[in-house]
């Protein structure tokens, strides 16, 4: 799809809307979109290995969960930085 034709769209067009209302570039609040759903799905990956590993070792679920929680805040915090 091309530039030309994204910005055809009715949905495009209402995101549009909707960013410029947030005072926001409708570009940069997709870019930050996109990014947040990757890491999102990122996160989602590494719950589900670390509840496998988890159930393998003396760890318990709960550990797991306390790490992953870790691994998040210092995620948010370096993006919070930069």
């Amino acid at each position: 799809m091309t530039k030309d034709s994204l910005s055809a769209l009715p949905l495009w067009e209402r995101f549009q809307k909707a960013a410029r209302e947030r005072g926001c570039s409708p570009v940069r609040l997709l870019t930050e979109y996109m990014r947040e759903r990757l890491e999102s799905w990122e996160d989602q990956q590494l719950d589900e290995e670390m509840r496998r590993d988890a159930q393998h070792s003396d760890n318990r679920e709960k550990d797991a969960v306390e790490m992953v929680r870790r691994y998040r805040q210092e995620k948010r915090e370096r993006r919070a930085v930069s």
